[in-house]
């Protein structure tokens, strides 16, 4: 009997360990989903883009597909569709511009630059954007280590963009295009992670996705017929993109939001720089652009760099969860002490 109930002991500590090595892994391995479906939404949209669909119907498609997606969530989950208060609704409004605004000049730069041009620039500026964003309103610190890690990728994402810009036919079309308008798009994306994070602390994120995915799919409608003429006879396989864009872009925005729930705003910014060489490997194979050496450097950086904010962002969660452990156990003995 001793021996049995040491085997089943043993056999329950390991399943204890491997799940809270799984819940320690979870902010980077989400981060991974959300980065490998948001490289390849970039891809599709520089597809779609050849294809002959305008820049704001693209939007109109993306939005549309994620509001589509947001309405199945609200019928299986049923959250609360307005805010508790003023200030919730204002927050819900204030992100659902933001959030538009800043999805609309990053995906336009897709259709301009190569994606990993655009991510280079983008995610370069985001962690320093987020980091200083997330402590003035969310009061959140990063330490040395995560920092360290931050830099690391913001060195190699220099490197990719100078890479990148070097290979650029027309030096004015590359620093205008290329570098001003994904600039513009880490701007006004940092604040809206900050206000996710903010706003998840009180309310659905689903609630959160309706509003910006409403507003979204009209505002992008109007402005293709406004200022585009839209091609609503397409090729099948220019469908089929368009489709493969929606669909990865609401997998994408899922997962992040999965790991804006247990991350900082700013390591969740951070732990997306992986999409970098993905998108540059998606490049090569897709579009045929082929990276230079000083590419590569950057690309190896850009690795480091999340490696080492991942393993840091693992061994905080690992330490706390042992440490949460360790005190469930010290109460249990107590309870069974004072029960004696």
């Amino acid at each position: 009997m001793k021996l049995f109930t040491k085997k089943d002991d043993l056999k329950e500590d390991v399943r204890d360990d491997l799940m809270a090595s799984l819940k320690a892994a979870r902010g980077p391995l989400l981060s991974l989903g959300a980065t490998l479906f948001s490289g390849l939404s970039a891809e599709f949209t520089a597809l779609s883009s050849k294809g002959g669909i305008p820049g704001f119907q693209i939007l109109f498609f993306l939005r549309l597909a994620q509001f589509l997606t947001v309405l199945v969530l609200i019928v299986i989950f049923r959250p609360k569709l307005i805010g508790e208060n003023r200030r919730h609704n204002g927050m819900l409004l204030l992100d659902a511009f933001v959030s538009n605004v800043a999805t609309a000049l990053m995906y336009l730069s897709f259709t301009y630059a190569a994606p990993s041009i655009a991510f280079g620039i983008i995610q370069g500026s985001m962690p320093l954007f987020t980091t200083c964003i997330g402590f003035i309103f969310l009061k959140e610190r990063i330490s040395f280590i995560p920092c360290c890690g931050m830099l690391i990728c913001v060195t190699g994402v220099v490197l990719v963009s100078i890479g990148k810009a070097n290979q650029a036919d027309d030096v004015t079309y590359a620093m205008v295009v290329s570098i001003l308008l994904p600039l513009a798009a880490a701007f006004t994306k940092a604040p809206d992670m900050v206000l996710r994070r903010a706003i998840m602390k009180e309310l659905s994120a689903i609630t959160m996705l309706f509003y910006i995915t409403s507003l979204g799919t009209v505002a992008q409608l109007i402005l293709t017929f406004v200022f585009e003429t839209p091609v609503w006879v397409m090729s099948a396989e220019t469908a089929g993109y368009v489709a493969a864009l929606g669909l990865s872009q609401t997998m994408s925005q899922l997962f992040l939001i999965a790991v804006l729930k247990v991350e900082k705003a700013a390591i969740a910014v951070a732990l997306r720089t992986l999409v970098i060489p993905f998108t540059a490997v998606l490049d090569y194979f897709i579009l045929s652009k082929v990276p230079n050496l000083l590419k590569w450097a950057g690309l190896s950086f850009v690795v480091v760099g999340t490696i080492v904010l991942s393993a840091h962002t693992y061994w905080v969660h690992r330490e706390d969860q042992k440490r949460q452990d360790f005190l469930k156990v010290m109460d249990f003995c107590s309870a069974r002490s004072e029960t004696k």
